[in-house]
């Protein structure tokens, strides 16, 4: 609970920061000189500009990627609906949702009592079907054998032809009387069978290896034939099905590696790669379905939502901006570069490849020039500028001199003080980047525990009152250090809120 009131009080005194910045636009513009506005030099004399506090960035040579970006939901390589066979009361069930089960497992059992006794009587009349087909057997033994004594004794004339037909058709009769006895017995085994079928599903099996997703009865219900009752699903691997637009589909192959961002981790990326292409395209979408597989799938489930990246090609010296330092005016693409004298030029740019936060630039600026990406909104060609900080790494040894360097205690690969990712760890699609982690110190309010990448951003909100700015361009003016010192950073914006939520009253 500590944390949380950490956190959310600089973004109270944000909040009054900006009510501040509000009132002061409303004031006359002679009070109040916005950024890049002119001032009275000495005397009274001809107007002077004041330089425009700026943000800035220095472009670079970075991998940068094409994808093909689709929407997706996982899914398991299997899902089976397992259902009841017999029509009977649930008697116990021996799992629930979520633990995982083999092949052949027992799911839940019925009552049985019905279907034993049919068993059972399946059973005895298999037993009376035998003996009547033993009894047969011997019956036409015996008939066999007198119907050979009396054709003897036909065929030596001594006795009549009417005495020799009569044993014939005695001998015919038993025979049949066989083979009914053993069709009998033939039928009491097959009724057995479907007895002990019967009797089997009065246990339900899972009929794979998977996960219990669903149990759909409970204990007492009445199952008939054919309902469902459970769920099973098996994975991993996890699947991840997108549709591709016709023209990307020649830029596919099986096997090919992509990335999944999903909204329920999205400080992870997950790897995955092409399982299956559809060989058709779907005439009335325009699009192929692509089935991706993921392996690493430890904390994945399926139905999960998230994105997922496909590169089809990578420029691995592409000169790479924020994307936020472009402007776009009348359909062309333009950018504020700073020049070697403090003051900017605004320039035509060509854009190439992009993603979420980054565009390449083909034509306008070189590697090492720096951008304008926060404070642009009053330049214009030629003005002076102050550059405040640096998005990312500062120049080591170059032109620009800053009125305040950098301040950031970022370690190194991770985003700049906007959340624009550095140049490390770029071999990866780009997703939101995650923000700082809770303050750890406990100064009055939790404001030294408030980490660099807040009070950076809530110096940026500062500046954008005039009044705040104008004051801390004088305290600059007696005190250097006041653009290096993040501690002293710390204080005066402090101060200024506590000054501004002060003049207004607590609520």
């Amino acid at each position: 609970m500590q944390c949380q009131r950490i956190v959310l009080l600089p973004v109270v005194l944000l909040l009054a920061v900006f009510v501040s910045c509000s009132s002061s636009e409303d004031s006359p513009a002679g009070n109040n000189p916005g950024r890049g506005g002119e001032r009275r030099g000495p005397g009274g004399g001809r107007p002077e500009r004041q330089s425009v506090s700026i943000r800035a960035y220095l472009a670079k040579k970075e991998p940068i990627s094409t994808y093909i970006v689709s929407n997706t939901t996982l899914e398991a390589i299997r899902k089976i609906t397992v259902q009841a066979r017999l029509n009977a009361i649930v008697e116990e069930i021996l799992v629930e949702e979520g633990p995982t089960v083999r092949e052949g497992d027992t799911l839940l059992r019925l009552e049985d009592q019905e279907v034993r006794n049919e068993y059972e009587q399946a059973s005895i009349a298999v037993d009376q079907a035998r003996l009547g087909n033993q009894q047969a057997e011997v019956k036409a033994q015996l008939s066999v054998a007198n119907y050979e004594r009396t054709r003897n004794l036909f065929q030596q004339e001594l006795i009549s032809q009417q005495d020799f037909d009569q044993v014939s058709l005695i001998n015919r009769t038993d025979e049949l009387a066989l083979e009914t006895a053993k069709e009998q017995f033939e039928a009491a085994q097959a009724r057995l069978r479907a007895s002990t079928i019967q009797l089997e599903y009065a246990e339900i099996h899972s009929p794979i290896s998977g996960v219990i997703t669903e149990r759909l009865i409970e204990v007492g219900d009445r199952v008939n034939g054919n309902q469902e009752v459970f769920s099973v699903e098996e994975f991993p691997p996890l699947w991840a099905r997108i549709f591709v637009p016709e023209k990307d589909w020649p830029q596919l192959k099986i096997a090919q590696k992509a990335q999944v961002s999903l909204e329920t981790f999205p400080e992870q990326d997950f790897e995955a790669s092409i399982k299956m292409i559809n060989p058709t395209i779907d005439a009335t979408s325009g699009t192929v379905k692509v089935t991706l597989e993921m392996t690493q799938t430890e904390r994945l489930r399926p139905g999960m939502f998230g994105t997922v990246y496909i590169a089809t090609e990578t420029r691995p010296d592409a000169i790479v901006i924020p994307k936020k330092a472009i402007l776009r005016e009348r359909d062309e693409d333009r950018a504020f570069v700073v020049r070697a004298d403090g003051s900017v030029e605004k320039r035509d740019v060509v854009i190439g490849f992009s993603d979420e936060d980054r565009v390449e630039i083909l034509e306008g600026i070189q590697e090492g020039e720096a951008v304008v990406t926060v404070g642009y909104e009053g330049l214009s060609d030629g003005y002076a500028v102050n550059i405040m900080s640096w998005e990312g790494a500062p120049p080591e040894d170059g032109p620009y001199v800053s009125a305040a360097p950098e301040r950031t205690s970022s370690p190194a690969g991770s985003d700049g003080p906007t959340g624009t990712p550095s140049a490390q760890g770029r071999d990866r699609p780009p997703r939101q980047q995650m923000g700082g982690g809770p303050p750890t110190g406990g100064g009055p309010g939790g404001q030294r525990g408030m980490p660099p990448e807040m009070v950076e951003r809530m110096m940026d909100q500062l500046m954008n009152n005039p009044e705040i700015k104008k004051e801390y361009e004088a305290r600059l003016a007696k005190d250097p250090e006041l653009a290096t010192d993040f501690e002293k950073q710390r204080s005066f914006a402090q101060e200024m809120m506590q000054q501004y939520r002060g003049s207004r009253g607590r609520p």
